[in-house]
Order: structure tokens, then sequence, then C-alpha cells
């Protein structure tokens, strides 16, 4: 139906075109009754506009014809002959019909009349910006309904993105958007402009001079937009920037979600908190000053997203996690290697517990600066609990590193496994499971001994060294790389030493070390 549609338009504007070229006289088409039934004529022959009233009015006063399709109405303004009006009106419909006519229905101008629709080409894996949205008064409002029609209905029968050409001054006003995926990206730099007297100008919605950009966030999360005033021809101005519920930029999403710039110079960022997914607008405006008509603004702007959803990680990829204020979060994760997961968090009051694949909650909470490791076996599915504080950074990055630790230890004294001398043991701890593993070492004569010991792990892991039955001495290692080295006052005896590693409950777990010289 789409590309019927189109050749009919093709053929259609060709015919006009021709048409109104050939009866360069007015008094050739003596009637503006026949010039209607010609342009009716052909309109009806348009895909599923067969049945449809076709009516004409023309206000004289704002030389304004309207084309009437049911009880769906076009309008246009155009200062030109009136041959040529005609034109332009039936070609325009024409373009907005057939684009439309598969969907079954025709658009209200009521929805597009005095609004300029700019389609912005998304910067690939990082723009989240659609479409930008300014909105005129007055006379500049009449002159915007037709081309803006023509120039949406052209992206949509070509497919391709076309940027609306301003009816009076070039409009390049822009800000980038970038998502913020691991919290290494950088913003990028646009320009706005406002006023009356800049070739960028945008115009006035009521009284105020507006830039309003259209936005969907994926879901909840934080917002960091930037802006410095590079120019100001009216000083002492509050100029307001932010995030806003709608185009016309009177309604923040809170009472933080904006700010202002006053002179030449400023350069200020706010943090939004984005409470759900969903479409808003950021932009910038400022009132109007009825007694200054050379009043006008230019600004560089600039914004980053971050996601603050629950999401599935991988080993080793870092995620940025959106949040203004105190959020809570599950990360989903499945092991790929028995050994351990080291959870770093670039906040460091971040709270970290760990939870298995029913959400049950295997460990007590950890603070990030602590770094926090948790033994695992491989294939198991877990979900990583963050509690984040308020955070006027907008947010904080998060890696979880899975890496395999070969084991072989004993589970009681009666089966200890040997280490031999100068040797490295490595070993773990399981999350969720109280146990001990055992090791020996067998002096066969008298000597001095260097035992070392280190560990990671989310609360507390012990050593009990033993000569025979006899408990010599208990270590313990608290959290993130700590270590501990035992050294022998003169020589030990000739004997067989044993070397409890273990957890004192099932919440705590990680990896450790052993080796003795």
């Amino acid at each position: 139906m789409r590309g019927i549609s189109k050749a009919v338009a093709e053929a259609a504007a060709f015919f006009i075109y021709k048409a109104f070229d050939r009866y360069k006289a007015v008094g050739r088409m003596r009637t503006r009754a026949k010039r209607q039934n010609i342009i009716s004529n052909i309109f009806l022959k348009i895909p599923g506009m067969s049945g449809k009233r076709i009516e004409f009015e023309r206000n004289i006063k704002y030389n304004v014809l309207v084309l009437k399709i049911g009880d769906k109405i076009k309008r246009g303004r155009y200062r030109m002959k009136k041959r040529n009006m005609y034109a332009a009106v039936l070609l325009t419909a024409i373009l907005s019909v057939t684009s439309l006519a598969s969907a079954g229905h025709v658009q209200a101008a009521g929805n597009t009349s005095g609004v300029r629709l700019q389609t912005v080409r998304a910067e690939k894996g990082n723009a989240l910006t659609t479409d930008v949205l300014t909105k005129d008064t007055g006379k500049s409002q009449k002159k915007l309904a037709i081309q803006t029609g023509a120039v949406k209905q052209k992206a949509a029968l070509t497919g391709k993105n076309v940027r609306a050409k301003a009816t009076t001054k070039k409009n390049m006003s822009y800000i980038p958007v970038v998502k913020g995926v691991t919290g290494s990206e950088e913003g990028k730099q646009g320009n706005v402009a406002l006023g009356n007297s800049v070739g960028t100008t945008d115009g006035t919605m009521g009284k105020r001079y507006l830039y309003s950009q259209k936005v969907e966030f994926q879901g909840k999360g934080s917002f960091s937009f930037s802006v410095k005033c590079t120019e100001a021809k009216t000083a002492g101005r509050n100029v307001v920037y932010g995030v806003f519920k709608q185009a016309s930029l009177e309604d923040p999403i809170d009472k933080s979600s904006v700010d202002v710039v006053t002179k030449k110079g400023d350069h200020k960022t706010v943090v939004v908190k984005i409470p759900k997914a969903g479409t808003y607008y950021i932009g910038i405006y400022t009132m109007v000053n009825a007694k200054d008509k050379s009043e006008s603004w230019k600004f560089t702007t600039g914004a980053i997203y971050w996601n603050g959803n629950n999401r599935t990680i991988t080993s080793d990829k870092k995620i940025a996690v959106g949040h203004k204020t105190t959020q809570t979060n599950y990360f989903k994760m499945k092991t790929t290697e028995s050994g351990y997961i080291t959870v770093i968090a670039s906040d460091p009051k971040n709270k970290i517990v760990l939870y298995d694949s029913k959400k049950n909650r295997l460990t007590e909470s950890t603070i990030a600066k602590y770094g926090v490791t948790y033994g695992v076996p491989k294939g198991r599915t877990y979900y990583i609990k963050v509690w984040s504080p308020a955070s006027e950074d907008g947010g904080y990055t998060l890696v979880a590193k899975n890496r395999k630790i070969s084991e072989k230890s004993g589970s009681s004294k009666s089966n200890a496994v040997e280490i031999k001398k100068n040797t490295t043991i490595k070993g773990t701890m399981e999350t969720g499971m109280k146990r001990a593993d055992w090791y020996k070492i067998r002096l066969t004569s008298k000597r001095s001994v260097e035992l070392s010991w280190k560990a990671r792990t989310n609360e507390k892991m012990k050593l009990a060294i033993y000569q025979g039955s006899r408990k010599i001495d208990t270590k313990t290692l608290t959290y993130a790389d700590a270590s501990y080295k035992l050294k022998s006052v003169g020589k030990w005896p000739k004997d067989t030493y044993y070397l409890k590693v273990y957890t004192d409950t099932e919440k705590s777990s990680g990896w450790y070390i052993l080796r003795w010289k």
C-alpha cells in the first residue's frame, strides 16, 4: 500500500506542476470552483481517500486556505499567487495522506500547526535523543504549518532522517546525550542559541524563548546536564535549564531537576534523578523582554544518562549505575569458574550482600571500601545486592570478577593434604557453607620455619596451627588482601604439623594462599 501511495503522490505532483506551469494565466482556469474540482478529483484517486468528503474554505483576512477531508483539517499559508497556492497545499496534503494511508487515518492539523519537528540521527551506541521540538507564536506559526508537514512526510516516504528547514533562520541548536555504559564515557558538546537577533533563534512559546528536546530514558537512573553560557547580550537574566515532563518546559521533574545561569561565563551542571522509564524533555528557556528586541544568548551543552535499573552482569564487564538518592539494586550473575567472585564498586560507601538464585540471603552486608570477595562453585546463579547512599555525582561503577582456583585439600585432620617446602597452595571457602580445609607439614629434622598465609574474604577467615594434637596458635584475617606471617622462635622439633583454614559461620567465604619454607 505504501509503495502505491507514493507512486500516486508522485504522479499527482507531476501533473499539478505541469498543469499550473501550462496555465500561467489564471483566467484559463476561470473559476475557483473549477480549480478545486480538479484538485478534488486527483485527491480522491489516492488509496484510502475513496469516499472522503473534500471541501475548501479560504480566510481572506489571514490568506489561509483550509482543506477539509472528512472531519480532518489541513491548514496552510503561503504568500504567492493563487494558482501556486493551490498547488502547494495539494502537494502537502498528498504527502501527508499517502504516508499515513496504510495506517487508515489522516493527521489532524491541530497536532502539527506551528510545530517544527526536527528528526535527529542518533550517535551510534550513545545518543538517546529522538526529536527536537520548538514552537513559534504569531505570524510565523501559520507559515510553518505546510512546510513542516512536507518535510516530515518526506522523511516518512524516503525512510531517511530529514532535518526540517527553518522558515526564517537556520536552527542548529542541539543537546547531545551520551549513554553512560561503563562510567568512562565523555560527554559530547552541542550548542543552543536563544533570542531575537541570533542566526539560530528558536522563537517564543507564550512569553518565553526556549529550546526543547525530547529524550527517551530506558529506566530509572540519573541524568547529568551541563550548560555553559558563551554569549549573553542581556546580562542578569535567569536562564533556566534542566529536565521537564512536557515540551513547554513548564513542569520540571522536581525542584532539583533545574538550575539557572545568569551571565556569560557561567558554567553549571545539574544532576537529575530520573524516576522511571519514559519520555522527558531537556531544554533551556528564559522570559522575553518585550522592550529589548536585540536580546540573545548562546550556550555550549552536553549531557550523560546513567541507567539505574537492575540488570544481568558478566565477569569483568564494568557497568555504570545511575542514581541520585539512596537506591538498592540487584545484579544477576552466573559463575563460569569454580573459585571466587570479587565485587568492586567505585563508591566506598556502597553496601554489598550476596543472594542465591532464589534470593535467599547468603552473607552479611559488607562495605565496598574493604573489598568484597565470595567463594563460589561453577555454574551457580547469584544476585549481588548493592545499596547506595545519595550521590551528587549521579552514580557509581561496578564490576564483578569471577576467577578460577583449583583446590586440593583435606576435609578433616585425618586426611590432611601435605604441603611440600616452597610450594604454594590455593584454596577457597565456599559461601553458604561452614567448613574447614586441612593441610600438614612434615619436618624430618629440627629446623626454623616461616609460614605465609594470605586471604581475601567478605568477613573473616581463620587459621589454626597444631603440633600433633596440641594447638600452637590461631590467627584471623579480615576482608581484603589481609596477610599473616609466622616465624618460629628458634627451631621447631621434628614432627608433623597441621594447618586448619576455616570460617566461623556459613556467611563468611573467600580465597586463601598458604606457603612455607
